[in-house]
């Protein structure tokens, strides 16, 4: 009979790396809170010039999401989590001698979660990160003698140019030796020049590399027991450790918040366009059983490459629709300061979203940050504006379009879960009303994010009803200003020619 999931993780040493990332941390806590047994768990750990990493492993137990763990398991944290020096963007990892020694001889599982998730990356920075780092991952891999299991982070996004994608790895026109070797060889002003004809169909760097990592688990399949595992857009926790957990401004929390402070007031994308949400917890129970379903099949299936979608397909719901929960939500979980009531207008159409951009951002932007200065404090909004900006152009493409991942491999992995380990690692989140997933994201907004406490509150609802009634005044002075304006005599023979034109247009029309 097969091991259950922590019977399988029992005295076996786990490498992660990607573990001081978003998905790495709540990873690391579903690990040692629910396979307890596990021996160790070695972190990845790039050392910055002030921190080493075991300054950075104890910030990591610093943060709500390992809250829970630490209550119920005390010092199991500090016992089997194990920092390592490394670096995922170095040849060998930028591991010692003595440490890629104990990584060979003693680890059995590893999770490649490391990536630059940035689009905007120059081809060099993004292959060193995410192709040439899956690379030196598997070199590695190739020397550990009880290896089980190498499950790999992709994206779904990575073949964006199919509208339609299915759990498998798809050819690809790029040798990724080739890539790594341009990327290591040709200098950057010329490589920045060609980018884009080097890119072809992918839209960004990140898009490109992953999917040529994705070939580098392909040409290793016979040897090695890989999976890849594709998360569509990862958002904050669903349920664990704590519902609503995030640590960054990424994807659709960031918008939410943005829009709920009354910051952001237009956005670019197609209101029908289907978006693809998958909370983390979700995705991350999910890989452990990916990891340990190959691991204890692996004789049985070698030479065969799982590929999952990590897609909430069945549940996604159009940004129309988005937008109306998210408003639902704000008003539910206002935030206690607040730049105006929140709005957002939704455009797919460029010009539009370039217009509203300069009527509802640059130039109140440009006020603000003027009155700023008079007061001897620094203006900040233009900048923040002009980042917006950028990130959006950036984000359209994915913004105004809608995939179809199939994912039933993904949601045929809960069947092969022992009734035993339902409880710890069953994530159908079938049944989850989408509408939870955005209510847990302001929660995490407000709480983790912006480190608000609920006890603000009912304060803060008594302030947005204040701020509607402001935005109503406002609006409607603006409108009987712009009116007036209109039918001043200055204007008005100017408004009689406009209306004879559109009336001479549509009365011969009518007839």
């Amino acid at each position: 009979m097969e091991p259950t999931i922590p019977e399988f993780f029992r005295d076996k040493h786990v490498l992660i790396t990607g573990g001081t990332g978003f998905m790495g941390k709540v990873l690391i806590e579903k690990l040692v809170r629910s396979c307890g047994s596990v021996a160790k768990i070695y972190l990845l750990v790039r050392q910055k010039k002030d921190k080493n990493a075991a300054d950075r492993i104890k910030e990591l137990t610093e943060q709500p999401v390992f809250e829970r763990v630490l209550r119920e398991q005390p010092g199991a944290f500090e016992r089997i989590v194990v920092p390592v020096n490394g670096d995922v963007t170095q040849e060998k990892l930028g591991l010692s001698a003595e440490d890629e020694d104990l990584l060979i001889k003693n680890v059995s599982i590893i999770f490649h979660v490391a990536a630059s998730v940035r689009f905007d990356d120059p081809i060099p920075d993004a292959v060193r990160m995410n192709t040439r780092g899956t690379r030196e991952v598997i070199n590695l891999a190739k020397k550990m003698p009880n290896l089980k299991a190498l499950l790999h982070v992709s994206t779904t996004y990575c073949n964006c140019m199919r509208m339609e994608v299915e759990e498998k790895v798809y050819p690809m026109q790029v040798d990724w030796r080739e890539a790594i070797d341009v990327a290591e060889k040709v200098d950057r002003a010329t490589l920045n020049i060609l980018s884009e004809k080097y890119l072809g169909k992918f839209p960004n760097t990140y898009t490109f590399t992953k999917n040529l990592a994705e070939q580098i688990m392909l040409e290793h399949k016979d040897e090695l027991p890989v999976i890849v595992f594709r998360p569509s857009i990862v958002i904050s926790t669903l349920k664990e450790p704590i519902p609503g957990w995030i640590d960054n401004f990424n994807g659709p929390t960031g918008l939410l918040v943005g829009v709920g402070k009354g910051v952001i007031r237009t956005t670019m994308a197609d209101k029908s366009a289907v978006p693809d949400y998958m909370p983390v917890d979700v995705s991350v129970k999910a890989m452990i059983v990916a990891a340990w379903l190959t691991g204890v099949r692996k004789d049985k299936e070698k030479g065969i490459l799982p590929v999952y979608n990590s897609s909430s397909r069945y549940l996604s719901i159009s940004t129309r629709e988005l937008n109306d929960m998210g408003m639902e939500a704000l008003m539910k979980y206002p935030f206690p300061k607040v730049l105006w009531y929140p709005s957002c207008v939704t455009t797919k159409n460029h010009t539009c979203f370039y217009v509203n951009h300069i009527l509802q951002h640059l130039i109140p932007a440009l006020l603000l940050d003027n009155l700023l200065k008079l007061t001897n404090r620094q203006p900040l909004l233009v900048k923040l504006y002009r980042r917006y900006y950028l990130a959006m152009m950036a984000l359209c493409y994915f913004t105004t379009k809608s995939w179809t991942f199939y994912n039933n491999k993904f949601l045929a992995l809960c069947d092969e879960i022992h009734s035993t380990d339902r409880e710890d690692f069953d994530f159908n989140f079938q049944n989850v009303a989408p509408k939870t997933f955005f209510e847990n994201i302001i929660q995490g907004g407000y709480i983790y994010l912006l480190k608000n406490d609920l006890s603000l509150l009912p304060e803060a609802r008594i302030n947005i009803r204040r701020m509607y009634l402001l935005d109503r005044v406002v609006k409607g002075i603006c409108t009987g200003v712009f009116l007036w304006y209109l039918c001043s005599k200055s204007s008005l023979h100017m408004f009689q020619n406009v209306l004879y034109r559109i009336l001479s247009v549509l009365v011969p029309l009518s007839f």
